[in-house]
């Protein structure tokens, strides 16, 4: 069995090191033989680093790693120099010591090369390398930048860094246009894509591969993929789990599959699923890698809507950012990973995307995240408190729902507290969702839109929230504009749930359909 490819991000080590691969290389094949200059942003752990080590293996013209391979027979193997830039190990602590770390790996690679570079900045050290290692060779330089917004999103807290990141890296990237005779290929990859602050402009005919058809797939493993090269592996977490394979199979697409960039195709985060893999356990594995600080910054404002971000509709001017200080939370946590194109649909000869959370690992992961951050309830103690509401909510034990959910919301600091009922009902949407209570919230009905809806096995909560008036004005809302009537075909029980926050106190009050 061959072993799992954990955290490898090197291609040669993959492949003689005896591990799983997933062979991409027909897709890779079709993009080095039909563009030039590409962008692929994908979030955090998704093999980006592993594709441009990939790249660099096949311009080097090592043929014989890719034995068995689907890019084997190509024609072309002849070895091109590569100018390769990771980003993420490069200091970005300020723009003067990016700067200068910047420098000293453009140096390293003149030094390797034995090439003597007389320029003195960045910019014209840059183009200098590209020039030199052409005639040095006499065949065209690729270059490769992985995570090239680093420098910029560890600073999006701090516009005024960030805009000096991205105008030292424009002044790098701008000499690749006039370098144009001596580049064969060039691939920028990251998590976000900055295209309307002129960072791009410095690059000839740059192609956004990022939700682009054909390459919908070339990073993350499909279902067919997982199934046809991990079936021992699953094998064995079905004998460990003690559940039958098919079984297994559904929970693992519920937990770690979902993720898709045209609305269609869908992968599985490969971080997570061999994260589950060799711990046999459903777990949160992506999470424990980070969440981007200025992305639970803008949340903590409350000017973004939690309760509408299953099921938002976007467009493609929604990816794009007008500047470092406008940069959208729904954009924010497309590129992050926590939301995906679930559909894709025309609408005036526009495509327009629908997104939802990929899998119930991110949505987790989000909901966690974020109340942990906001409060002081740690995710293991929210559980327990979001078992005992559940409970409460089952039996109709207003009281013991009140008492918890207050424990809950005692817990935010008053400095974060957001005087509006967003707010609360934000909060309440992520306790829910920790508990395993699913509430489907905005309910669209012909007599009214819904705050929330829970249902369970016997039973349908409907349920209304109020800022700062009497709980009682939540139940006869429900009830004067019959809200209930769309479910008064069910054989469930119906229980109206009114809920009225403030600062200072949480009231619950509860009523059967009699």
């Amino acid at each position: 069995m061959k072993k799992l490819p954990a955290g490898i991000q090197d291609f040669r080590k993959l492949i003689t090191g005896d591990y799983v691969y997933i062979d991409k290389t027909d897709i890779i094949s079709e993009l080095i033989e039909n563009h030039s200059y590409v962008f692929l942003s994908r979030p955090r752990r998704f093999g980006k680093s592993l594709l441009v080590s990939t790249l660099e293996e096949i311009f080097s013209g090592n043929r014989e790693l890719f034995r068995g391979l689907k890019i084997h027979n190509r024609d072309d193997w002849q070895k091109h120099p590569v100018i390769r830039l990771d980003f993420s190990d490069i200091t970005t602590t300020d723009p003067e010591s990016f700067r200068l770390s910047t420098d000293a790996r453009l140096k390293k690679i003149a030094e390797e090369e034995e090439l003597t570079i007389t320029a003195h900045s960045t910019g014209d050290f840059f183009s200098e390398l590209i020039s030199s290692l052409h005639v040095k060779y006499g065949i065209k330089v690729v270059i490769l930048i992985d995570e090239y917004d680093k420098p910029i999103s560890d600073h999006l807290h701090d516009p005024a860094t960030a805009e000096k990141m991205r105008d030292y890296l424009y002044s790098v990237f701008v000499r690749m246009k006039a370098n144009d005779a001596h580049i064969r290929f060039a691939l920028l990859t990251g998590v976000s894509k900055f295209a309307k602050m002129s960072l791009f402009s410095g690059i000839n005919q740059l192609t956004d591969l990022s939700m682009h058809d054909d390459f919908a797939n070339l990073l993350g493993y499909t279902q067919a993929e997982l199934e046809d090269n991990f079936p021992e592996h699953i094998q064995n977490v079905a004998v460990k789990l003690e559940i039958p394979e098919e079984e297994l199979l559904v929970r693992i697409r519920n937990w770690y599959n979902g993720y898709s960039w045209n609305g269609s195709d869908r992968v599985y985060n490969p971080f997570s699923i061999l994260s589950f893999f060799q711990a046999a356990k459903f777990e949160n594995y992506w999470f424990s890698t980070g969440t981007p600080s200025h992305l639970l910054r803008i949340l903590k404002t409350g000017k973004y809507r939690l309760d509408g971000i299953k099921d938002s509709t976007a467009n493609y001017l929604t990816f794009d950012a007008d500047s470092l200080m406008n940069i959208s939370p729904k954009n924010l946590l497309f590129q992050t990973g926590y939301l995906t194109i679930k559909e894709k649909r025309m609408v005036y000869d526009q495509e327009e995307f629908i997104l939802d959370f990929p899998n119930y690992e991110v949505e987790n992961s989000f909901y966690s995240y974020l109340l942990s951050d906001i409060t002081t309830v740690q995710p293991d103690e929210a559980k327990i408190i979001g078992n005992r509401l559940r409970f409460a909510l089952e039996k109709g034990d207003s009281d013991q729902f009140r008492l918890l959910l207050s424990s809950v919301f005692a817990n935010i600091p008053s400095s974060l507290i957001i005087e509006e009922e967003r707010f609360f009902h934000s909060i309440f949407i992520m306790v829910m969702f920790l508990t395993g209570i699913r509430i489907r919230s905005e309910v669209n009905t012909n007599i009214g839109r819904i705050d929330g809806v829970i249902e369970f096995s016997d039973s349908i909560i409907i349920a209304e929230f109020k800022y700062k008036k009497a709980a009682e004005t939540a139940l006869d809302q429900i009830k004067n504009k019959k809200y209930y009537e769309p479910y008064l075909l069910s054989d469930k029980k119906l229980i109206f749930l009114g809920v009225s926050f403030s600062k200072n106190n949480i009231e619950v009050v509860t009523e059967k359909l009699k």
